[in-house]
């Protein structure tokens, strides 16, 4: 084991050249509470107290994000147990004594001098209360190695300072995706995207804290590190057509709202953040942007309605059925139609009970190929014709009259997505009645094609404003929204079904499904009750949770239990702005598309 001098050499630890010089002071316990509409939560900290030498420059290193190491002798040898700062106070031992009994003149002339004598380091000090990551550090041949541990450290034990390079091997996956700066280091956090995919995400910040921006950010860099993944959102307030506008030429895109023909109507509904409005000055490239993207047929209505003349497959497979069972003229071709019927639905997750209105254009094509089929093989003069004639009607009646080709139902949209080309599919649903049930029904779709199919391809499906599809205590109309969502999360993994989770108030949540999610990014809540939830649904400590009030906007707390190198260490990072990237993109779009403007006048 090399000595503390050797391991600060070769960059474990940064103890600002020997300005940073603390000791275990007291290992100490706090208990907070706090009640509200999912109970009442309570979080106990145990936490280390260690005693800083007071210097301006450690205290103001200390109040960005750090990490400490604290000395333990073991049967292995020396280790050191790794904790997080949380709160960091500076003390002088005069204000020991200070109280209100004290008379105004004297205090004010007493806190003068405790002002003038900072630097005196016989009378000042920095507490600094840390919590334990769980894990301790051995440093082998110079370089640091983790490994969990339960030990605690002792009284008196020294401390120091992780430097750049042991937090980046704390955390970071080695040639993983990058998310954003590490806050209060000179390192940029990377992660495993596969594991953050694959066992669900979380967004949890209030309104103004960057969700979407963070969103849209994140399903950019996943779609690029896995070409073949698919993305659905579910879009409440229509934010993300404008945050993945460089994406849209492989998409396509959703609405419940019938905006008819009028596709400018449907531009001004979606979100332009303010600040990027005065980047571009002006929006008037939102409505040529959609009507272009309508010209080419990718914004459909989304049909939520019921016929009032339900009829299913089994109708069809009936009529087929009498045909073959007939034993006359055509009753061997009825066999094999009937057979490669049931063959060719059931290959797409369809049962009998599957309502001939929610049949996709190219399956009622299919039927009624079938049935025309069929009825050139039965004698003419036979009461089968009529028979056939009628399943045509219905097939044709209930279900390419309903659906011309702009508007698409729930299933529709699912087996689109899951066949298509197009890797991005948003559903713009602004009523949250729409939305829960537009949400249902493609999630329960999704989840029986994935089941049932050899699909197997990675789709991952975003619920904004989640608290709308699975709240903590479900109304009636939320009921089967909140099923189908805790489906695909308890489910979905084992078909590559995907969740990611974004939401202002975690409290109002399906707590079950908060529990599915192994990696999330909080950013400000300043509803204490919300952090609560999330320290209690997660195994978070709230010390390190509670910083989250104070984050300004694009700066995360990030935790994962799949996705980083040493699993469930809190960590903050600074993320870069989507803003960027669509302002580059609408920027080169003008650009080009006034050059051929002018081109064509020429």
């Amino acid at each position: 084991m090399e000595t503390k001098e050797k391991a600060e050499a070769s960059g474990v630890f940064d103890d600002m050249k020997g300005r940073f010089q603390a000791r275990l002071k007291a290992l100490r316990t706090m208990t907070k509470s706090s009640s509200g509409t999912a109970g009442t939560f309570e979080a106990t900290t145990n936490y280390a107290v260690l005693e800083a030498k007071f210097d301006r420059g450690v205290l103001d290193r200390l109040n960005e994000p750090s990490f400490v190491a604290i000395e333990r002798e073991s049967a292995e040898g020396k280790i050191f147990m790794v904790y997080e700062v949380f709160n960091v106070s500076p003390m002088h031992f005069q204000m020991l004594g200070a109280s209100s009994s004290v008379p105004l003149q004297n205090r004010e002339e007493f806190l003068d001098k405790v002002s003038e004598s900072w630097d005196d380091s016989a009378g000042t000090w920095i507490d600094v209360s840390a919590v334990a990551t769980g894990y301790r550090l051995r440093v082998n041949a110079g370089f640091p190695t983790f490994a969990r541990s339960r030990l605690i450290p002792l009284y008196g034990s020294r401390a120091h300072l992780l430097s750049d390079r042991a937090v980046s091997e704390l955390i970071c996956v080695d040639g993983g995706m990058e998310m954003g700066e590490i806050s209060g280091f000179d390192a940029d956090l990377t992660i495993d995207p596969d594991a953050l995919v694959r066992y669900h995400i979380g967004i949890f910040g209030f309104i103004g804290s960057g969700k979407s921006n963070l969103t849209a950010n994140l399903l950019r860099r996943l779609m690029k590190q896995n070409p073949t993944m698919k993305v659905c959102i579910m879009d409440v307030t229509g934010e993300y057509a404008v945050h993945l506008v460089d994406m849209l030429e492989s998409s396509q895109l959703f609405t419940t709202e019938d905006f008819g023909d009028d596709i400018d109507i449907f531009a001004q509904s979606q979100v332009l953040p303010e600040t990027l409005e005065k980047k571009l000055v002006g929006d008037e490239w939102v409505s040529e942007v959609f009507r272009k993207l309508h010209s080419e047929g990718r914004i459909k209505v989304v049909e939520l309605a019921e016929l009032g003349r339900p009829c299913n497959l089994e109708k069809v497979y009936e009529i087929v059925s009498i045909i073959a069972n007939d034993r006359k003229s055509g009753h061997l071709a009825a066999e094999k139609v009937l057979d490669e019927l049931q063959q060719h639905f059931a290959g797409r997750g369809l049962s009998s009970k599957t309502e001939l209105s929610k049949l996709a254009k190219e399956e009622v094509d299919f039927v009624v190929k079938e049935l025309t089929s069929l009825k050139r093989k039965v004698h003419q003069m036979s009461g089968s014709v009529k028979d056939i004639d009628e399943a045509i009607e219905i097939v044709l009646a209930l279900g390419t009259e309903k659906k011309p080709e702009t508007r698409g139902t729930p299933e529709d949209i699912a087996y689109q997505f899951l066949t298509g080309r197009d890797r991005l599919f948003i559903v713009y649903a602004p009523d949250p009645e729409d939305a829960r049930v537009t949400a249902t029904r493609f999630l329960d779709r999704l989840l029986y094609l994935k089941k049932v199919t050899s699909l197997r391809q990675k789709v991952l499906v975003v619920l904004d404003e989640a608290q709308e599809f699975a709240p903590a205590e479900p109304r009636s109309s939320a009921i089967d929204s909140s099923r189908a969502v805790e489906a695909l999360l308890r489910q979905g993994r084992k078909y590559r079904a995907y969740a990611l989770i974004s939401t202002q108030r975690v409290a109002r949540m399906n707590t079950n499904a908060l529990q599915q999610l192994h990696s999330y990014f909080v950013g400000t809540l300043p509803r204490n009750y919300d952090r609560m939830v999330i320290a209690e649904s997660f195994g978070l400590d709230y010390s390190v949770l509670d910083k989250t009030s104070q984050l300004p906007t694009g700066e995360w707390l990030f935790v994962s239990y799949k996705a980083t190198h040493q699993r469930n260490v809190p960590v903050f990072i600074k993320t870069n702005n989507n803003e960027d990237v669509v302002f580059d993109f609408v920027r080169e779009w003008r650009r080009t598309s006034q050059g051929g403007q002018r081109g064509s006048h020429s």
